[in-house]
């Protein structure tokens, strides 16, 4: 059969998604819609983009359906279990050959085709093998890939696909493409060729075979073709954390403690204070007011926990060696007292020391002033005298 309305959609859809137009997606889905296109289709369409796009535009093209509201509901697809065998199907009898080749150049890359492109992201429903198969040749034809479009050109027409449908895909796609014109007609002649061939030798193999769309096994379909949960949380918030994470030796526990029993200590160093938040970190200088100034305004840069541990393990040191405390430094509170008894003892010494050396000082001003006026009164003395 011809290229539909509703396939023609939705390859426009994908070769856009292909080509980064991600302006045009919006519409492009809505035209999908309008052809009877549904939700699940619309999402297998959008899915297979991993296939060739990457994951990247993958998830650019569905951020965006996303954000203009046009996903409203989810669709299941294969996320777990053992792989489907959409791989044996789409390669049939040179199934071997194809893996054997890929083996060659690279195992791991020959595994990771097998078991995820294949064995999920081929194996998911929503569009069926002829739909994944048509979209395939069309972005093989536009992207000048002859050998694996002779390839999957084969298995489209098994599956269904008319040769006036891929040529109508490939010329799609092509005219879709960011090519000049020029290279745009060579590259779809080109592709016509390849698909020519393709057709002559199914004609040959399949003669009297009627085409027909297989369903891909899947073992244990009910748990292997689901909505996969969200993973548990790496960064849980302060409140969903252990009680031994939450009571923790570092600087943000103690911190945490000390501004709870005593409020006036959070608002004492607005400037340099220890966030507990989940991204740990400084807290904007002046408690967070924009233009508030200091070394901690800006999220850009600002030190992780590690950091501030290392701050906090330095300022103990300058402590020790000058025997001040720090007003923000985190103090047990069973130590409290005994800390501000020292801490007032250490002002009070140095308050007499300034007040003993200001005195001194004051004395040695008086005794210098005096004896300039001695040693005046002397010098007048003796010039009378010489009269």
């Amino acid at each position: 059969m011809d290229l539909s309305e509703m396939d023609r959609a939705l390859l426009r859809l994908y070769m856009a998604g292909c080509f980064h137009y991600w302006d045009q997606l919006p519409d492009l889905a809505r035209e999908c819609y309008a052809r009877g296109a549904s939700v699940a289709q619309l999402r297998g369409c959008v899915r297979h983009l991993v296939v060739f796009a990457g994951y990247g535009p993958c998830l650019a093209a569905t951020l965006a359906l996303h954000k203009a509201k046009l996903l409203p509901e989810d669709a299941p697809g294969k996320a777990a279990g053992p792989p489907g065998n959409a791989f044996e199907l789409v390669y049939g009898g040179v199934t071997d050959r194809v893996r054997a080749n890929m083996q060659a150049a690279d195992p791991v890359l020959q595994e990771w085709i097998r078991r995820h492109l294949y064995g999920d992201v081929y194996s998911s429903p929503g569009l069926d093998l002829r739909q994944k198969q048509l979209l395939t040749c069309a972005f093989l034809a536009e992207a000048a890939m002859p050998d694996q479009l002779f390839g999957h050109a084969l298995a489209g027409l098994r599956f269904g696909n008319s040769y006036a449908a891929l040529e109508e895909a490939a010329a799609v796609a092509c005219e879709m493409g960011p090519r000049a014109p020029a290279a745009k007609e060579a590259t779809l002649k080109a592709a016509v060729t390849t698909l020519g061939l393709a057709y002559a030798k199914y004609c040959k193999d399949m003669a009297g075979a009627p085409p027909a769309c297989p369903e891909v096994d899947i073992v244990d379909p009910e748990t292997s073709i689901c909505l996969p949960p969200l993973p548990p949380l790496v960064n849980p918030p302060p409140a969903q954390q252990p009680a031994s994470q939450q009571a923790g030796t570092g600087v943000q526990a103690v911190r945490r403690q000390s501004t709870e029993d005593d409020p006036l200590a959070a608002s004492a160093d607005a400037s340099v204070s220890v966030s507990t938040s989940q991204g740990g970190g400084m807290k904007p200088a002046g408690g967070g007011r924009s233009g508030a100034g200091g070394w901690g305004t800006s999220n850009l840069g600002r030190p992780t926990a590690l950091a501030v541990d290392v701050i906090a393990a330095r300022m103990a040191e300058q402590r020790e060696r000058s025997g001040l405390f720090f007003a923000w430094d985190p103090l047990p509170p069973a130590d409290e007292e005994q800390f501000a008894l020292q801490d007032q003892q250490a002002y009070a010494e140095a308050e007499q020391g300034f007040e003993g050396a200001w005195r001194q000082r004051r004395r040695y001003s008086s005794e210098q002033r005096g004896g300039e006026q001695l040693e005046g009164a002397d010098e007048g003395a003796a010039l009378e005298g010489q009269a």
